[in-house]
C-alpha cells in the first residue's frame, strides 16, 4: 500500500485532486480502502504574490467600472460630430444659447430670437439636471455596492477563521488538510480581490489576516471585522469595527470604489456645479431685471433652471437685457472649463486600462507559475509523503491487532 501511495505521488506530485478509489490488495481488507487524494499543491509565496496582484487588479477593476459609468452619466453633454473643427455637446449647446443672446442684445424686440433663447437654456439645463441626478446616483450606487462589499469581506474572513480551525483538528489526515488549505487559499483570494490584506501563515497551519495594521483574523478567531461609517459628504469610509481605527485601504475592489467616488467622480461633479454657477452669474449679470427676475434660478447643476418668469413670457426677456454686457466672452471659458473636465475623465480611464491590462497579466504569470512543476514545494510533498507512510503503518498495526483480538461470542 505504501509503494501505491508513493508512485501516485511521483506521478501526481503538482496537482493532486480530490477523488476516492478502492485499493484491493492481498494485505487489506477485501472490502478494500478508499484513498483520498490530495488537492492541489501551491507554494506559499506565489500563493501571497497573487493575493497582493489580485488586490491591484481588484481596484483597477472596480475603477474603470465606474469611470465608465461616469461616462455615461455625461452621455447628454459628451457628444461627438463628424464634421471638422465642429462643435460638440455641451460647447455647441452653449453657442446655439450665447450666439443669440448676442444678437438679442442689439435687437431686444426679436419676439422669435428671444424665444430661441429661452428654449436654448432650458435644454441646457435640463442636461445639466439630468446629468447631476444621474452622478448623484451613481454615488450612491457605489455607496450601497461599498456596503454590500464589507458584508461580504466579513463572511469571508469569518470562513477562513473557521477553516483555520478545522485544520488544527485534522492535522491527523494529511489528506483532509490539503484540501481545507485549498479551500482557505480560495477564500483569500477572493478577499484580496475586495480589500488587500497581509496573510501570515503560522506554526500549526493557522494563517492570520490583517487589514490595514488590524488583525482581523487570529487562528480561529475573529478579533475584528469591517464596518462602515459616513464622512462628512455622507459617502462611505472603512474602518475597524471593534478597534474604531479607520481605515486607509491601499487596494482591492471597496478601496476601488471609494477613489473613483471620492476623485473623478466628485470631480465631474463639482466641475458640472461650477460650470452651472459661472453660466447662471454670466446670465444674470446681462439679464439685469432684479434679482427677483433673474435669468437662471438656482446654485448648482442640480437646480439650475430658467425663471418661470421669463419661461411663462419671453417677452419679460427684453427689459431685462443690458446692452453694456455681452455673452460671447463667456463662451470660450466654459468650453475651456467644461473640454477639462471632460479630458481629465478621458486620461484618467485610458490610464486606469492600461494599468488593470498589465495587472491582469501579471497576475496571469503568476497563476502559470503557481500551476507549473516548479512551484511545487518538495518539503511540503516529503512531509505529506511521511504522513501517508505513518497512517499506513498506523492502520496496519490496528488490523493486526483487531484480527488477533477473540471472537466475540
Amino acid at each position: 500500500m505504501i509503494d501505491i501511495i508513493d508512485t501516485h505521488l511521483q506521478k501526481r506530485a503538482r496537482q493532486r485532486r480530490l477523488h476516492q478509489a478502492a485499493l484491493a490488495s492481498p494485505e487489506w481488507d477485501s472490502t478494500g480502502a478508499e484513498a483520498a487524494i490530495l488537492a492541489e499543491v501551491r507554494d506559499p509565496l506565489l500563493d501571497a504574490q497573487i493575493q497582493a496582484e489580485a488586490s491591484v487588479v481588484g481596484a483597477l477593476a472596480a475603477q474603470r467600472a465606474n469611470l465608465q459609468n461616469a461616462g455615461a452619466c455625461l452621455e447628454e453633454l459628451i457628444r461627438f460630430s463628424a464634421a471638422p473643427n465642429g462643435l460638440d455637446g455641451l460647447t455647441a449647446d452653449l453657442s446655439n444659447l450665447f450666439s443669440p443672446f448676442e444678437i438679442l442684445c442689439d435687437d431686444p424686440s426679436n419676439l422669435p430670437l428671444r424665444r430661441s433663447v429661452v428654449q436654448s437654456a432650458r435644454d441646457i439645463a435640463a442636461q445639466m439636471n439630468r446629468a447631476a441626478c444621474r452622478l448623484s446616483a451613481l454615488k450612491n450606487d457605489l455607496n450601497d455596492t461599498i456596503q454590500k462589499d464589507v458584508v461580504q469581506a466579513n463572511r469571508d474572513l469569518s470562513d477562513v477563521a473557521s477553516l483555520n480551525q478545522q485544520i488544527v483538528d485534522a492535522q491527523v489526515w494529511a489528506g483532509r488538510v490539503a484540501i481545507l488549505a485549498d479551500q482557505r487559499g480560495q477564500y483569500l483570494e477572493r478577499l484580496s480581490g475586495c480589500v488587500n490584506i497581509v496573510a501570515t501563515v503560522q506554526t500549526g497551519g493557522n494563517v492570520n489576516v490583517n487589514i490595514g495594521g488590524v488583525t482581523m483574523v487570529s487562528g480561529p478567531e475573529t478579533p475584528d471585522c469591517l464596518a462602515t461609517y459616513p464622512d462628512a459628504n455622507n459617502n462611505l469610509q472603512i474602518q475597524a469595527h471593534n478597534a474604531g481605527a479607520r481605515l486607509k485601504l491601499a487596494g482591492g475592489s471597496i478601496a476601488g470604489k471609494i477613489s473613483a467616488r471620492d476623485g473623478v467622480l466628485a470631480g465631474l461633479q463639482n466641475g458640472l456645479d461650477k460650470l452651472a454657477s459661472q453660466l447662471i452669474a454670466r446670465f444674470n449679470s446681462i439679464y439685469s431685471a432684479g434679482p427677483a427676475n433673474d435669468f437662471f434660478i438656482g446654485n448648482s447643476a442640480a437646480d439650475i433652471c430658467i425663471n418661470k418668469i421669463v419661461v411663462d413670457d419671453p417677452s419679460c426677456l427684453r427689459a431685462g437685457l443690458n446692452r453694456s454686457r455681452k455673452a460671447a466672452p463667456a463662451l470660450e471659458s466654459f468650453g475651456q472649463s467644461y473640454a477639462q473636465t471632460v479630458s481629465d475623465l478621458g486620461s484618467t480611464l485610458s490610464r486606469v486600462s492600461e494599468d488593470l491590462i498589465s495587472s491582469q497579466t501579471v497576475t496571469q504569470m503568476l497563476t502559470n507559475a503557481r500551476a507549473s512543476d516548479n512551484a511545487v514545494s518538495i518539503e511540503d510533498e516529503l512531509t505529506d509523503l511521511q504522513r501517508y507512510r505513518k497512517a499506513c503503518a498506523v492502520f496496519s498495526i490496528m488490523r493486526t491487532a483487531l484480527y488477533k483480538m477473540p471472537a466475540m461470542q
